[in-house]
């Protein structure tokens, strides 16, 4: 059968869905036919609905895929119902973390005929096989089923399947090529699936939940699976040959430090390899440890990313349900700093109930640590997670700004009140800028100074202001950067706060190798 994907990601960085790789490469072994729509401004402008429409009918397939998280969800209704009005009998399946989370909203929007729950690689295949084969397809695991009669037929999940019995995963499915120019050489990886942690703004906890209240797993344990090391390995050579212009590796793992002896084993075999080629993994401050800096130093680990999120022990304890203290985080920082390791910390803000203050202790705790550098956002209440409960029982989400909300970075979708949230805005645009000032460095008395500047700013003196804030940042940065002061500035995206001491050694090593290679990627 033919099958055709499509993956908005529209307001998201460009990237792989690993996913729908992995079920690709099972439809293929199958036997089928798949193609993909990937939708994402940063790739190529992103076609009209009669364009896509016009792929459908040139490609003539037999069932269509989504792929959709809850930004993109609306989006996708909006072309699923062009579909359905020029191809009325071609079958419509979704899938993806918004559909995992709310599958009963979304299979009551009869859009769909298909919603698939949770991991969907043998499902989707079990689905595909039946309607090319006319067999009823009422009892396939993992989905809803909504039939033409209006009864939506709710079956439960089967197990997650088995790692090590996968086929590789369908790289070809991507545009590959454009995929590593635009995200300058990067590339990412899974070595495994799962996260034990139940952090409220996550879709983890209510995964396990759905699988363990179907008997589909007797432990949540079983959620936690890794690659075989020798098939993560062999993947990398294999795109390596594919794509030489790859220069850095992600492992995107939830948390790539989480099984010791895994990360031990792994970085044993990285460095043995001779692929050379520098990583960066996400990591937990409750597992990390020395040893584990060490081994992923000399494995070639470059940037080792945490979850930091809040400074607030309250926040942390009560709204986040992540319970570990400032000391467990400053102890994980510095041993990554030990070993020279690049270190990256996830911060978050806008949260329910918040204070100023408490958003303050977080900005304060990077300020301590001096990580390499910070990325920052705005809290967003996903459909499904404790987090939306907890916003929702507080009557503060705003479901108008929640919709029209294309990300969480540029804006909070929580009711605070107009000078919450116009202090949230300005922090949210330039938060280095408060960073610096709450540091010990030399520039945090012209950062103070801004500071004040900015938050005297009345609403429309902000509008104007924030217009060129980017621009000013630079400005101030590389004037400081001359004089070797250390400071965070913007770098990269307009989200993310980098050490000055990074951005000089990157344009030393520029300089260096300036006329020995080409160089495909900047600073910006």
């Amino acid at each position: 059968m033919k099958v055709l994907f499509i993956y908005p990601s529209i307001d998201c960085p460009a990237g792989v869905q690993h996913g729908l790789a992995s079920i690709s490469a099972v439809l293929k072994s199958a036997g089928h036919d798949v193609r993909l729509i990937h939708l994402n401004e940063h790739l190529w402008p992103i076609p009209s609905n009669p364009e896509i429409l016009g792929v459908i009918q040139d490609y003539q397939p037999g069932i269509i895929g989504f792929s959709v998280m809850s930004q993109q969800y609306g989006w996708t209704c909006k072309l699923a119902q062009d579909i359905r009005a020029r191809f009325p009998s071609l079958p419509l399946c979704i899938g993806g973390v918004h559909c995992t989370m709310v599958p009963d909203e979304v299979a009551q929007s009869r859009l769909f005929d298909f919603v698939c729950v949770g991991e969907g690689e043998y499902p989707f295949l079990e689905l595909v096989n039946r309607l090319e084969n006319g067999r009823d397809p009422s009892d396939c695991p993992n989905l809803r089923i909504c039939k033409p009669s209006g009864e939506i037929v709710n079956n439960r999940v089967g197990p997650f399947p088995d790692l090590d019995k996968l086929p590789l995963m369908d790289w070809d499915l991507f545009d590959m090529k454009r995929i590593t120019q635009v995200k300058k050489g990067w590339l990412s990886i899974l070595t495994s699936r799962g996260c034990p942690y139940k952090c409220t703004y996550c879709f983890n906890k209510e995964i396990v939940d759905q699988y363990l209240e179907d008997g589909a797993v007797k432990s949540a344990k079983e959620y936690l699976r890794h690659h075989p090391i020798d098939v993560v390995l062999d993947e990398i050579r294999y795109l390596k040959s594919r794509l030489p212009e790859i220069n850095t590796i992600i492992f995107d793992d939830d948390l790539f430090t989480l099984n010791k002896k895994y990360v031990l084993d792994f970085c044993r075999a990285y460095k043995d390899s001779g692929i050379g080629i520098p990583f960066v993994v996400n990591a937990h401050v409750q597992v990390f440890t020395d040893e584990v800096a060490r081994a992923l130093k000399e494995a070639g680990c470059m940037i080792c990313k945490f979850g930091l999120e809040s400074g607030s022990d309250r926040i942390r304890r009560d709204i986040l349900w992540r319970f570990m203290t400032n000391d467990t985080i400053e102890r994980a920082f510095a041993a990554a700093h030990h070993h020279d390791i690049h270190t990256s910390a996830f911060i978050m803000f806008g949260l329910p109930t918040e204070t100023r203050e408490e958003i303050l202790e977080t900005l304060e705790l990077c300020s301590r640590i001096k990580m390499g550098r910070y990325r920052w956002a705005l809290f967003f209440p996903f459909p499904g997670t404790a987090g939306y409960t907890i916003a929702k029982s507080k009557d503060l989400i705003d479901f108008g700004k929640m919709e029209r909300l294309g990300n969480y970075f540029d804006g909070t979708c929580l009711k605070f009140g107009p000078e919450q949230d116009l202090w949230l805005e300005k922090v949210s645009k330039v938060c280095c800028w408060w960073v610096n000032a709450l540091s010990d460095w030399p520039s945090a008395r012209l950062y103070r100074s801004l500071v004040e500047e900015i938050e005297a700013l009345s609403r429309e003196e902000w509008e104007e202001r924030k217009k060129t804030i980017l621009d000013e940042d630079r400005e101030i940065s590389e004037e400081l950067l001359a004089k070797g002061i250390p400071h965070y500035s913007i770098r990269y995206t307009h989200v993310m706060g980098v050490h000055s001491d990074f951005v000089l050694k990157e344009r030393a090593r520029l300089r260096q190798f300036a006329d020995a290679q080409p160089i495909t990627y900047t600073l910006d």
